[in-house]
């Protein structure tokens, strides 16, 4: 018997606009967060490549145990129980995956913290400085901040319960509460030692690293703070969503539901799949931390966190309000229905996230100088950055492109293929970044060109899987009219953008004309776009200027 639950998944339009809005707020206070963080270290610390490199270890456990593996698997297995088991027994698999869950991430989290405290300075058999320079200083913070995984791992997990449930406002806001309280412990580090560097320190000097490393130590300290943060704000919506028991009682597992066992079991090829994700990008930070001179992964951290604001605010933001929809079809083998979710969304996807990649590709520079360029942060870290942006800009599109074919695969059970592709393209990244990086001597930009390379390939190596491997019909939505629309409409907003920024910038200044930059470009390609017939981009258009006008009442 099917229980409540289309009804959940419907308006996705207006769940998109939610989570787009709300993803806006979490990545302009991530901005921010950044752009404190580059004035208070600079371009060329050390200690904060370390932080960076430390950081990353967290997050690859978290992205395939808590937002990617576990949390899918966890969605799917929800939305088959409250479909044929009814809410109560899905509450409580929710609780019992949550109890594994902290289990699991705490064990993992302290065998990582005794494996990192015994990791050698070299990679064995290969003489590679694979920790960097600062080997002391990336032990130290790794161990710092693992504690954070336990938190984001369980706050991913409550994110996946409330979404399958139709809830996305708490989530959504739940990020942007967190870069909150990062923000305030940057803003009390900045207190407490000052801005930049101290005037009677030099560059490289005992006295410089001694205070980034307490100033780094403060950080780690308000990560953990900044994932409690994150995990509370959810909670109330819990309760509402009936995830804790509440009013329909504690419910019951049915012997025919999946448990938490099962959802582990699930997570396996996903886990891999994404693992073999993260790994490509830790990888690209220790080569970055090895390879590069000071001041590397920090440009390469600061490229990629410009990269990612559209990137969110588009594909991620739009991938992730479609998701539970797509698992819906494809529980229910609706493989029509499927392909017409996927490739409209593909398209809606496409007319926002070109223009915005080639807006960001000609306003690199002014970009990274207005966001960076204060305080300890000088032009050289603004060069390394803008290089490693423009090449990452290539890599907006297929990025997102890849996080939706992927669900697509997911929402019908095929797990592996995402699996091997990823697999193959990590290989494939691995050997990239050794040509650019130590065959050709290129800069912090060869990482950032490696990725363009593997994101493009590994969207056309699932694109043809859709028809063959997952037999859903030849797609119905017009690509072939929309496509050359919408990239003629893209260069023109380039060109727009481009040109005001260069008239403007000895006029108003680098901020002004930024930002006017920024308003030329989204005008005309949005006149562009009606004049050459982009429907999804009317489309969105008229919806927001219809919320925009006032509403008329009756006498």
């Amino acid at each position: 018997m099917r229980r409540k639950g289309p009804g959940r998944h419907r308006r996705l339009a207006l769940r998109t606009a939610l989570v787009s809005s709300l993803t806006l707020v979490s990545r302009v206070l991530g901005y921010a967060r950044e752009m404190l963080a580059a004035a208070l270290f600079g371009d060329t610390s050390g200690i904060f490549d370390a932080f960076l490199t430390a950081f990353r270890v967290p997050n690859l456990f978290r992205r395939f145990l808590g937002e990617g593996a576990l949390a899918t698997s966890f969605q799917t297995a929800l939305t088959e129980v409250d479909e044929s088991h009814g809410e109560p027994a899905g509450g409580v698999l929710f609780r019992r995956t949550l109890g594994l869950m902290a289990v699991v991430s705490f064990g993992l989290s302290l065998l990582v913290m005794i494996a990192v405290s015994m990791a050698p300075d070299q990679l064995p058999g290969t003489g590679w400085a694979w920790l960097g320079a600062d080997p002391g200083a990336v032990r130290d913070l790794t161990i710092r901040v693992m504690p954070f995984l336990v938190l984001v791992c369980l706050s991913s997990l409550v994110t996946g319960a409330l979404h399958v449930r139709g809830r996305f406002g708490a989530p959504a806001f739940a990020p942007a509460a967190m870069n909150l309280a990062w923000i305030a412990t940057l803003l009390v580090i900045a207190w407490h030692f000052g801005w930049g560097e101290a005037p009677t320190v030099d560059e490289g000097s005992p006295a410089l690293v001694e205070r980034h490393v307490a100033m780094a130590r403060w950080l780690a300290w308000g990560l953990l703070v900044a994932g409690i943060v994150q995990l509370a704000v959810q909670w109330p919506a819990l309760r509402a969503a009936g995830l804790l028991g509440g009013r329909q009682g504690p419910g019951a597992l049915p012997d025919a539901a999946p448990g938490p066992g099962e959802v582990l079991r699930r997570s396996a090829p996903l886990a891999l799949g994404a693992a073999v994700y993260q790994i490509n990008v830790m990888v690209d930070g220790l080569m970055a931390e090895s390879l590069l001179s000071n001041g590397g992964p920090t440009a390469h951290y600061y490229a990629n966190r410009v990269q990612q604001f559209p990137l969110a605010l588009v594909a991620i933001a739009a991938t992730s309000a479609v998701f539970p929809a797509l698992q819906q079809l494809g529980h229910r083998g609706e493989r029509g229905a499927l392909r017409r979710l996927h490739d409209r969304t593909h398209l809606a996807i496409l007319s926002v996230a070109l223009p915005a990649a080639v807006g960001l590709f000609v306003l690199a520079r002014p970009v990274v100088e207005v966001s960076f360029q204060h305080g300890a942060f000088g032009a050289e870290g603004v060069a390394r950055t803008t290089l490693a942006l423009k090449a990452l800009c290539f890599a907006i599109v297929p990025a997102g492109a890849t996080g939706l074919i992927a669900r697509t695969y997911y929402s019908v059970g095929d797990f592996s293929t995402p699996v091997k592709v990823s697999a193959a393209m990590l290989v494939l990244n691995g050997m990239l970044n050794v040509l650019f990086l130590v065959v050709l001597g290129m800069d912090v930009e060869g990482l950032a060109v490696a990725t363009a390379v593997t994101s493009a390939l590994n969207v056309a190596m699932l694109l043809p899987g859709l028809s063959r491997r997952l037999d859903l019909p030849r797609s119905e939505v017009p690509f072939g009219h929309a496509l050359p629309r919408i990239v003629a409409a893209s260069l023109i907003c380039g060109s727009a953008a481009w040109g005001a920024e260069g008239l403007l910038d000895g006029l108003l200044g680098p901020v002004l004309a930024l930002f006017c930059a920024i308003g030329a470009g989204a005008v005309v390609y949005v006149g562009a776009a009606f004049a050459l017939g982009i429907e999804d981009v009317r489309a969105i258009t008229s919806k927001v200027l219809s919320r925009l006008r006032p509403r008329r009442t009756e006498a």
